[in-house]
């Protein structure tokens, strides 16, 4: 088609941009992709930078494939002419254009990229510390605005470059590497503890793998146009801002995360202006427009181009996806939009989500069945089947991979209609974690037993769920099950109540979690809850009362503890997802004091 990139002919990446590779059209590595988008359609726009800080309405900032490649490429040669091929380059830029341009010349240069946030919040440097330490950089990557902080944190052990300082010149210098598809392309710092950063090895396979499930999960083409809020160092943010538009050829518009918090309008407004086939957010990003746009009407949005809007990344809320499509169904939002999907870092970012057209689906189930591992399907609504009864919304079908349940003790894979632990084989699953042999052994390449024998290469993923009908269903995190009384609770599902029952309490900010009781009680199950107006107000809402008896009617177990916290109290992980452990070895800690939280003990 006139003006549009082949990203996977021949011809295209024969004719690619000075210094590229030729490759063999059934695999290419990201960067000979986009050399052949250069020499194809190089004058075509890549990537838009839209800036709010000066102007209201947002200022473009774009650059064509051309542009891209000339600077990845001129950025390459200088990382080649002064480090050996393989070595780790960490990318601290802002979000912005640089910072796909530094990841991709890393790509360009053999490097292994490291995606990372810049030295901007001082809460954020124990994180950002640990995770240098263990990756062991050769070089920082950023902008020119952030080299002085970047400098700082590098401390002098560390050459610190600014990607918007590069002679140009350099690209004609550039070996044209072309990795194979089993070498590191970067790592992917996982949301794990400060102390013990886990960096899983995204291979250039697994890389074009998994975009390539991507785009076919989502319908996408070299001429469907993207709009992305979500920061680049998160798997699904470099996902949506670099690899997709870089690999299928399309046309990105980009915002900064600050830009949609403060106000979250500015995403559907670039969703509108954009026309916008595909975007993505956590479910906390559709609770939020749907809490700070109470009059959708008045904006005139048109949103009739928007196909696929992913829910990933934390778990998804039914009652979001009803009331965000009720919210902007008169903005022509299509009621098969949200795609809720299920990925993880280690899978590079996808293993399955509702295909285009197809709405999601929700499944009423019987609460003491699936506290017991079974699932029992109920008729009708969680309302009409009464307290006994859970929602839970569907992930959509694998993309290009295959997902199985297994007992997580055994590895013995369940029979349908039973709970266990996600599984996951496919060409998108990482090498392994970073310089980790045992925690890598603990979760990759895993053998599965089954009435066919053992098959070999899964991973386990840490997960709870289910599948039915060939959907995966999540239903949380295995270690934040909640076991009381012998019955599993999903901590999702007792803060999903809380939620319900307390209007007052800050979206997201209720935390569910287990501790020790004593030798013949068992565990005991505590429940914090940031509320909007602060601790003070607990007593005044009755919040001990309410949360106890919401919890008790609907789930069979009484809480043990309530307490009270200011918003944003809760530990939580660089992506946003609340630190469960966290918050229970904090409760452990200072359960007597009240520096933190205002307690509410229910005495028994």
């Amino acid at each position: 088609m006139p003006g549009h990139c082949d990203s996977g002919s021949a011809s295209s990446l024969a004719a690619a941009a000075p210094g590229a590779l030729s490759a063999k059209p059934e695999w290419a590595p990201l960067p000979v992709v986009v050399s052949g988008h250069a020499a194809d359609c190089g004058d075509r726009p890549a990537l838009s930078f839209v800036s709010y800080s000066h102007v209201p309405e947002g200022a473009w900032h774009t650059l064509t494939f051309a542009e891209v490649d000339l600077r990845a490429r001129a950025l390459a040669a200088a990382l080649e002419a002064r480090f050996p091929r393989g070595e780790r380059v960490a990318v601290l830029c802002p979000q912005g254009s640089g910072y796909g341009l530094a990841f991709l010349a890393c790509l360009y240069a053999g490097m292994i990229a490291v995606p990372l946030f810049p030295p901007e919040d001082p809460r954020r440097t124990g994180r950002l510390k640990a995770v240098l330490a263990d990756a062991d950089p050769v070089c920082l990557l950023t902008v020119e605005q952030e080299s002085a902080p970047c400098r700082n944190l590098a401390d002098g052990r560390l050459p610190v470059w600014a990607v918007d300082d590069i002679d140009l010149s350099l690209a004609a210098h550039w070996s044209g590497h072309a990795a194979a598809p089993g070498d590191p392309a970067y790592l992917q710092y996982t949301s794990g503890s400060t102390g013990n950063p886990r960096g899983a090895v995204i291979t250039h396979g697994n890389l074009v793998a998994s975009t390539r499930q991507v785009i076919e999960g989502c319908g996408l083409s070299d001429s469907t146009p993207l709009a992305s809020w979500l920061p680049l160092y998160h798997d699904m943010g470099l996902c949506n801002g670099v690899l997709l538009p870089m690999l299928a050829g399309a046309h990105l518009a980009l915002m900064s995360p600050l830009a949609f918090i403060q106000r979250p309008v500015r995403w559907l407004r670039l969703l509108d202006a954009h026309r916008a086939h595909l975007s993505a957010g956590p479910n906390f990003a559709y609770d939020l427009c749907v809490r700070r746009i109470p009059e959708p009407a008045d904006l005139n949005l048109d949103l009739s181009c928007v196909r696929v809007l992913t829910n990933g990344a934390e778990p998804v809320r039914p009652g979001t996806l009803r009331r965000f499509t009720e919210a902007f169904a008169g903005s022509g939002l299509a009621p098969d939009v949200v795609k809720p999907s299920y990925g993880l870092a280690e899978a590079t970012v996808l293993v399955s989500c509702n295909r285009v057209g197809q709405r999601w689906t929700e499944l009423v189930l019987d609460s003491a069945a699936l506290a017991s591992g079974r699932v029992r399907v109920l008729n009708g609504t969680a309302t009409a089947a009464g307290a006994g009864a859970t929602t839970v919304v569907g992930c959509g079908r694998p993309v290009g991979q295959d997902v199985r349940i297994a007992d997580p003790e055994t590895g013995v894979e369940r029979e349908p209609g039973l709970t266990g632990e996600i599984w996951v084989r496919g060409p998108n699953i990482a090498a392994g974690y970073w310089n980790q042999s045992e925690s890598s052994a603990e979760l990759f390449d895993r053998t599965l037993k089954n009435l066919d024998g053992a098959e070999h290469g899964w991973m386990r993923t840490g997960d709870l769920g289910f599948v039915h009908e060939g959907e995966v269903f999540v239903l949380g995190r295995m270690k934040d099950v909640i076991i009381i009384h012998g019955a599993n609770h999903a901590a999702t599902d007792i803060e999903d109540t809380v939620h319900q029952a307390i209007g007052e309490a800050v979206p997201g900010g209720v935390a569910a979690f287990a501790v020790p009781g004593d030798d013949h009680e068992g565990d005991r199950l505590v429940i914090v809850v940031e509320l909007t107006a602060g601790p003070l107000q607990a007593e005044s809402i009755g919040l001990r009362h309410r949360v106890q008896t919401a919890v008790a009617t609907r789930h069979g177990v009484r809480p043990y503890d309530v307490l009270a916290a200011k918003r944003g109290s809760l530990p939580r992980t660089t992506s946003g997802k609340l630190r469960r452990g966290d918050c229970r070895d904090r409760y452990l800690v200072e359960r007597d004091a009240t520096c933190l939280t205002t307690k509410i003990r229910d005495a028994q």
